[in-house]
């Protein structure tokens, strides 16, 4: 199991450096693969809480579960950032009123997204089959952070774009 541990957490960070390196050549600038990155710790203590709230140990399969949470986050940060954009450069808006009307579009579809997931990985949380004591750590950890990113989706998110992003 250690040696699990140290293999998925090493799977974790390639996967954070892979993003980095993916939204750099998509953006073409360090700043949004920073902020959309910088999210990923908000989604965290949901995690956290979840886990200790349900006296579950941290292992491997809780690492999978934050990797989920990790491309939730990603996906979302790079719809809105993008679509504010376009929103912007099409309307004419400033960079402030462009996100909150990509964050207002957007808001739909990333908490039907991010409510799904969850709901899927309820049956594997509540342990209701044999065999899921495994991955019940995976799917409260992933509950958790998705909890935690919907927030940060919606309200840290468009703020940051609207420092980083200032005329």
């Amino acid at each position: 199991m250690a040696d699990m541990k140290d293999t998925v957490l090493a799977v974790l960070g390639f996967a954070l450096f892979f993003s980095f390196i993916v939204l750099t050549v998509q953006f073409n600038s360090l700043r949004f693969p920073v902020l959309i990155l910088s999210g990923v710790p908000v989604c965290l203590p949901g995690t956290v809480f979840l886990m200790h709230a349900a006296a579950l140990p941290l292992g491997a399969t809780v690492i999978i579960g934050v990797l989920v949470v990790v491309a939730v986050t990603v996906n979302d940060g790079v719809l809105l950032f993008t679509y504010a954009g376009e929103i912007g450069e099409k309307q004419g808006l400033r960079p402030a009123d462009a996100v909150v009307s990509a964050a207002k579009i957007r808001l739909r579809p990333r908490v039907m997204t991010s409510v799904t997931t969850m709901v899927g990985f309820l049956p594997l949380a509540l342990n209701l089959a044999e065999g899921g004591d495994m991955l019940q750590p995976m799917a409260v950890a992933a509950i958790g952070g998705l909890a935690m990113e919907i927030l940060g989706a919606m309200f840290l998110m468009p703020c940051m774009y609207v420092i980083a992003v200032r005329k």
